[in-house]
């Protein structure tokens, strides 16, 4: 799973979004870091392959100017390495991140095929674009892109004809529906980060003239962890250094089963059995593409795209605040499509009282 922040004050925003991304590392990201501020009224971004050591010593990431920022780290570097975030736009104004998976994608895809066409017919040239068997998303030539590229042309495109960020943003998640956390930086807004969940997670909390954002609690600074709370499902929301704004742009889809009593009780049981079982330790994808696949009884509603990964976060922070959740960090080899062997690194977890 990916992990997001992002932050809007009076600091130097980078060394606190990297510091950020760092805290994060410990439960997925880490193989990827990217990192995108304004300042002045323009747009400074850097990213490489790599975690958050790797990209201060491998760029000169320390140096970009800015109060105000998104960063974003991935477990991978995707199909042959091209997906690493921010992605940004082809006018070079915005960056976009994001937190997602194809859940819920597969009845849609016709539609989403239908918004690539439009953008090639409309010029943009596709820098992920690469030669693959398995790409889901493929060009007029039958090269395959990836779709967090497509989302931020999109956004380019609506912002060309007038929207507004949150408007672009909430009509780019409307069209380009899936299970996500959608993330903006734009010099169209030079002092706001825009940003939208249909159900992964994200959560805020704003002090002092601070406004944090992260995918999970773990991401905030200490002293306000237990103050953050999740943004609201489907809206576009606007974060400044006052605060946080829910817009009224928002994405009109099926309802998403927000977490009960039940949820979180039941939950806690059988994923503390699956950390205790013979099959432990696990990581995070696999914890939360269980909860998809045998406990969806959990939320109340017949859904195509569960809070799943939210559960996950809240739960491991429960064990952990119990003193009973141990991780290690291990390296796997995957192999690529073009037959090399890469690297990929997950942190692994497992219960001990």
């Amino acid at each position: 799973m990916c992990v997001i922040a992002g932050y809007a004050g009076d600091r130097p925003a980078v060394p606190i979004l990297l510091e950020m991304l760092r805290r994060q590392e410990c439960y997925d990201g880490d193989m990827t870091t990217g990192v995108a501020t304004i300042h002045e009224g323009r747009l400074y971004y850097r990213r490489c392959v790599g975690n958050v050591d790797a990209v201060i010593r491998d760029t000169n990431i320390l140096s970009l100017p800015g109060t105000i920022g998104i960063a974003h780290s991935r477990p991978g570097a995707g199909r042959n390495g091209v997906s690493v975030h921010p992605y940004i736009s082809s006018d070079k104004a915005t960056a976009l991140v994001l937190n997602g998976t194809g859940m819920g994608v597969l009845p849609r895809k016709a539609l989403h095929d239908a918004v690539l066409r439009e953008l090639e017919e409309l010029g943009y040239a596709f820098s992920t674009a690469h030669k693959s068997e398995h790409g889901w998303h493929k060009l007029s030539d039958g090269r395959s892109v990836m779709e967090t590229e497509m989302r931020v042309f999109l956004i380019e495109e609506y912002m060309k004809r007038g929207k507004t960020p949150s408007e672009a943003l909430a009509l780019t998640s409307t069209r380009l529906y899936s299970d996500n956390a959608t993330v903006i930086l734009t010099e169209k807004a030079p002092d706001s980060i825009f940003a939208l969940r249909t159900t992964r997670p994200l959560v805020f909390a704003a002090d002092r003239g601070e406004t944090y954002l992260a995918t999970s609690r773990y991401g905030l600074p200490d002293a306000l962890q237990e103050k953050a709370d999740y943004l609201p499902l489907f809206h576009s929301c606007a974060l400044r250094r006052e605060g946080v704004t829910v817009t009224g742009d928002r994405v009109d889809e099926e309802p998403v089963a927000e977490p009960t009593p039940y949820t979180y009780a039941e939950g806690c049981r059988r994923i503390e059995a699956m950390l205790r079982s013979d099959e432990a330790p696990l990581y995070f994808d696999e914890l939360e593409l269980e909860i998809g696949r045998s406990m969806r009884d959990l939320f109340p509603g017949d859904h195509s795209c569960l809070q799943n990964a939210r559960l996950v976060y809240d739960l491991l922070r429960q064990f952990e605040r119990e003193g009973r959740l141990q991780k290690e960090l291990r390296v796997q080899q995957r192999k690529q499509e073009d037959g090399s062997i890469a690297p990929r690194r997950r942190w692994y977890f497992w219960l001990e009282d």
